[in-house]
């Protein structure tokens, strides 16, 4: 089962508390979908508990969904302490219309805050 939550209607967060397989990524999709589908635009908040690994064609395969659904979903929040995702979705925001920002574990706090403002430019 997925841990996933609601921060506010236009915002979906995901725990990552496991490694991520094809099926398990494809259920994360389905759940940012609907809330797409329910709200239009929506941010995303994904936190990756330690201990858990992405493989790199799944990251990839992530990368394609969020350039895809780009223009539904304004803000991204990645909370990690793998340095190598922070860097690597760090690079995505040059070419996504998604802002994205990634924060260590230790900085939830400024990322559930950050996800959930609304843009002024989608009111």
């Amino acid at each position: 089962m997925i841990s996933s939550f609601q921060l506010a209607n236009h915002v979906v967060g995901i725990m990552i508390d496991r490694d991520i397989t094809d099926d398990y990524l494809e259920k994360i999709h389905e759940i940012i979908l609907a809330r797409i589908d329910e709200f239009g635009k929506i941010n995303f908040f994904c936190e990756v508990l330690k201990g858990n690994h992405i493989p790199f064609k799944l990251l990839m395969e992530e990368l394609k969904f969020k350039y895809d659904n780009s223009q539904q979903i304004d803000k991204v929040a990645v909370v990690t302490d793998q340095s190598l995702l922070r860097s690597v979705m760090s690079v995505t925001d040059l070419f996504l219309h998604s802002e994205i920002k990634t924060y260590k574990l230790s900085q939830r706090l400024d990322a559930i805050t950050w996800v959930s403002q609304i843009n002024p430019d989608n009111l």
